[in-house]
């Protein structure tokens, strides 16, 4: 099963938040969703079907993504040279 795409979706993290929802949806079937947001502005990402290596796919990204913002930082800490 490949991502599924429910719309258009662009969001900027900033400070999140970002929060981990399990439980049982309106028919009683189990769900495991990672929201990033709030209530009035969230993505969700389900991971109900997902297999361990995607997840670790997506662990993996989340780990490159922090050692860039990192390297950024870093950078954005330096003088200008003229």
């Amino acid at each position: 099963m490949t991502a599924q795409l429910y719309g258009p979706i662009n969001l900027d993290l900033n400070d999140g938040p970002i929060e981990v929802k399990i439980g049982l949806d309106g028919q009683g079937r189990p769900f495991a969703r990672l929201v990033l947001g709030d209530l009035t502005q969230a993505v969700a990402i389900s991971v109900t079907n997902s297999n361990p290596e995607t997840l670790a796919d997506l662990q993996s990204a989340v780990a490159e993504l922090a050692s860039w913002v990192q390297q950024a930082q870093k950078l954005h800490g330096l003088p200008a040279v003229a």
